[in-house]
Parts: C-alpha cells; structure tokens; sequence
C-alpha cells in the first residue's frame, strides 16, 4: 500500500518532493529522443482529471507540454497505462479517426511503457512518439526499460520518505509531537501517573473558522500549538494530532481543573489573535479508573464532533429566526 499521505491521483506538479526531480525526468526524456530520433518524449500522470503531462523533450512544434491535460476516458492512454510491464509498440495509423487526441495526427509509431507506484498500482506511462514507423519492435521497446526503472526508483524514494517523516514522532509544522509520537508516548505516562495516584484528563482543541472572507491556516495553528506547550506542566503531553487537532493529555489534581486549563488556552488565544475562537472538549480518569487511552481518545473526539454540530445547528436556527430587512 501507498503511504496515506500521498495521493496517487494529485498531479506531481504541484508537489515540491525532492524525491522526485521532475527537471532530471526532463533531461531522461532528451536522451531517449536523441536515442529513438524520435518526434517526442514525454511522461504522462494519470490524474483524477485524466492524464497529464508532466515533462518532454523539446520539440519543434509545441505538443505535449507539461500541464496539457487529456480526456480520463483516451482510449489510446488507457491502453498505454494498462499495458503489460514490457510495454507496447503500436502502428497508430491502424486506429480510427476520432480514437485519437488531435495532437497525434500525422503520428505513426508509438513505443510506451506503463510506469508504477510502489505498490503496482498505474502511475501513468512513458510514450515515445515519431511520425514513422517503428522497426525492430521489441529491440527498441526493451531499450526503455532502464528509464522506465528509473522513474519508477524515484517513486519508491518518494513512498519511503513519506513514510519515514510519518514515523517521525515530531510535527514539522508545530514542533510538537504528532499523532505517532503522542500513541507511542501517551499510553507509558497515563499509566504512570496513575501508579502515584494522579488524576488524568484528555483534552482536544480546534480552531474554529475565524470568519466567511478568513480562513486558517499553518500560522494559526503554530500560535495554537505554542500557547498550548505554554500552557501545560512539564509531565503533560501535547500533540498536533491532525491536521487542525491538537491533543494533551493532562495530569490534575481534579476534574475541575480540565476548565482551568481551557480558559487559560482561550485567554492567551484571545490575547494574542482575538478573531481566533477555539473548540474543545474533554474526557476524565480517575486514578483508579481501568479506562485505556484509546477508547477516551475517541469518546473526547466525538464530544467535540457533536459540539460542533449543535453549534451549528444553533447558528442555523438563529439564521432563519433573524427577520429579513
């Protein structure tokens, strides 16, 4: 399986991975048309909006830029990214006129391998493209292979590097620990605390949308973060739990002080970005309590996710009963 950070079908355009050296798949696709005295090179993406082209050769008419996108239902593309891993070479001219994106007329061989994520699932295709025919067919489909494994290298190295930053205990955003880093950390010092008798809480915050023109984002939530680490006592543990969650686990003296901790979170937040409200909700142990930290996790989560809705269902309400001017 692919790391669930990335998404297969979000165009590697619009990702800065230095895993994957889009300038370095140009300069491959030069050598195979200076290889081949091919028309053009080129490396197709299948996306969620069809196929796109990532990077080609230079070529004298200006087909196959990067960016140029293609129908998802091309017949020609999805028999190029279904192909078997030798690839294909095809005689264009045995298509029908209109099977073809326009791009290709006056085009007759193609040679093409099918290019895959990790995991085997279709990443897109590498195509070499000539007005003429192909000779010595399997001769020349075979000579792509090294730059097929190639593309198909630095997708592994990409994998790999998202799994390991989601190995890493540490959020790069916040500084605080991540989701991985509080389920590896949290569960040890609950029990912890309850053998010297502490009392424990878990809290969950969440920025709400500051208004309809302003939306959150990544300086909010390390302001967040910063006044939460400020906030707790040395042997709490806090975390960027998710992409706008924050979690602490919290040792108290009593219940009362899990209110104690949020209203100091809200008035430093006030203090320091008053447009920024917060959301919350929290879940008690007991010292004495044989609750484990996976099922309060979920309870605390789902109280916030119904505060949520009622508030606003509350909104909605007050909205209709509002008289029209």
């Amino acid at each position: 399986m692919l790391p669930e950070t990335i998404n297969p079908h979000a165009s590697l355009l619009e990702s800065d991975s230095p895993q994957v050296n889009l300038v370095r798949w140009m300069h491959q696709c030069e050598l195979i048309k200076r290889y081949y005295e091919a028309d053009y090179v080129f490396v197709v993406q299948r996306v969620s909006l069809g196929f796109e082209v990532l990077v080609s050769a230079i070529a004298d008419l200006p087909h196959f830029t990067s960016g140029q996108m293609f129908d998802r239902d091309t017949p020609l593309f999805l028999d190029l990214v279904n192909a078997m891993p030798d690839g294909v070479s095809l005689d264009l001219s045995k298509y029908h006129a209109g099977d073809l994106p326009t791009d290709f007329d006056s085009c007759l061989g193609l040679l093409a391998r099918p290019i895959l994520w990790p995991d085997g699932s279709v990443f897109g295709c590498l195509c070499v493209l000539s007005h003429k025919r192909v000779e010595n067919q399997s001769i020349n489909s075979l000579m792509l292979e090294p730059f097929q494994i190639l593309l198909q290298q630095d997708l592994a190295l990409l994998c790999q590097s998202h799994r390991v930053e989601s190995l890493s205990m540490r959020d790069r955003e916040t500084g605080m620990l991540n989701h991985y880093g509080f389920i590896m950390m949290a569960p040890r010092q609950l029990n912890l605390g309850r053998r010297f008798g502490a009392h424990a809480g878990i809290l969950f915050f969440e920025l709400q949308q500051p208004g309809p023109d302003a939306d959150l984002n990544e300086k909010h939530h390390r302001l967040l973060g910063g006044i939460i680490q400020h906030t707790i006592r040395t042997a709490d543990i806090a975390a960027h739990y998710s992409d706008t969650l924050f979690v602490v686990l919290a040792f108290l003296d009593n219940e009362r002080d899990l209110n104690h901790i949020v209203q100091r979170v809200e008035r430093q937040l006030a203090q320091q970005e008053p447009s920024l409200k917060l959301d919350y909700s929290f879940r008690f142990f007991s010292p004495d309590s044989g609750s484990k930290l996976g099922p309060m996790l979920m309870l605390a989560k789902e109280n916030l996710q119904s505060w949520q809705q009622e508030q606003k269902a509350k909104a909605a309400e007050m909205q209709l009963a509002t008289p029209t001017l």
